[in-house]
């Protein structure tokens, strides 16, 4: 069983390069649809210093549509087997479909990342549990308040409600920390009926997921919280809405058309990942692994200091 909390060398923050091998991703959409475009994307990143590649063959973002499970398949499973003929790096697969993660799994996969928790496919926990692999959890606001204004221009996630109609009225009076753990405890509860033990799963806060701008940034006070808890954590912010909000609030360049503005984004999304390791955040999921890579070295150096060696530092030339 991979330690979670060890996907990186020394304790330090792991980076999970993003691999869209979709024609509609919020980002990149269209540009690694190929296996030949998703492999050199792989090697880019694997150079940049990635630890783990999440691999996915269905676009979340506000808009999208449900893919065939049999699609989904066809676009995810070829790019793992052609990763797996040249590198080792470990990689997970984004999904929620059981049958898309059991051929992922086959292909040459080693975690499951489930963006509806375990909720969406009741056979995930299950497959999970009998392959012994590690699960990413994410809580997903949207299924927990498919009538909030930042969850109708999302897709439906789930093969069936996961939440009964009393249920959903309660979470709709929620604050977002309460409704977060709400959600986290009923995906426990079906890991743990499945057999899943709570050394392979990773708690992810679904950051820009049917989510206001306030609501983001308060979950990203519950870090601390989700460790003490006893998780280690998956946090995906990178290019997410809300920190182009934040750059739009302070009028500096966030308009991806243009060279600066696309850096921007990414340079707010590396402060965040910079601030996350200095948390001891275990995996950050990430576009441009490059310049988080720098980032997460800031933030590891703080949170590992009494490790770091001590040196007399020598003057500017």
């Amino acid at each position: 069983m991979l330690n979670l909390r060890e996907l990186a060398p020394e304790g330090r923050t792991a980076l999970c390069g993003i691999i869209n091998v979709t024609p509609d991703s919020f980002s990149d959409g269209g540009r690694y649809n190929t296996v030949e475009t998703a492999l050199e994307q792989a090697r880019k990143l694997i150079a940049q210093g990635a630890h783990l590649l999440d691999i996915g063959g269905e676009s979340t973002r506000p808009g999208s549509h449900f893919v065939d499970i049999k699609e989904e398949i066809e676009r995810v499973v070829p790019v793992i087997e052609a990763i797996r003929r040249e590198s080792d790096v470990l990689i997970s697969v984004d999904t929620w479909k059981s049958e898309v993660a059991a051929a992922a799994l086959s292909a040459g996969a080693a975690i499951i990342n489930d963006i509806t928790g375990l909720l969406g496919d009741k056979r995930m926990a299950g497959l999970a549990a009998e392959r012994a692999v590690p699960v990413i959890v994410m809580f997903n606001p949207v299924m927990a308040r498919p009538q909030h204004a930042s969850s109708k221009i999302f897709p439906v996630f789930g093969f069936e409600p996961a939440f009964s109609e009393a249920e959903l009225t309660a979470c709709a009076e929620m604050e977002i920390a309460d409704l977060m753990w709400t959600f986290f405890g009923k995906s426990l509860k079906q890991a743990e009926r499945a057999g899943l033990s709570r050394e392979q799963l990773l708690l992810d806060p679904g950051i820009g997921f049917g989510l206001t701008k306030r609501e983001n940034l308060l979950l990203l006070q519950e870090l601390d919280a989700l460790h003490e808890a006893g998780f280690p954590i998956f946090l995906g912010v990178s290019r997410k809405r809300f920190l182009v909000s934040i750059l739009e609030e302070h009028a500096i360049e966030s308009n991806p058309e243009k060279e600066e503005g696309f850096q921007n984004r990414d340079l707010a999304s590396a402060h965040l990942t910079s601030i996350a390791a200095s948390k001891g955040v275990e995996v950050v999921r990430v576009h441009d692994v490059a310049v988080h890579r720098m980032a997460a070295a800031v933030g590891d150096a703080i949170r590992l200091a009494q490790k770091t060696e001590d040196m007399n530092l020598a003057q500017y030339k």
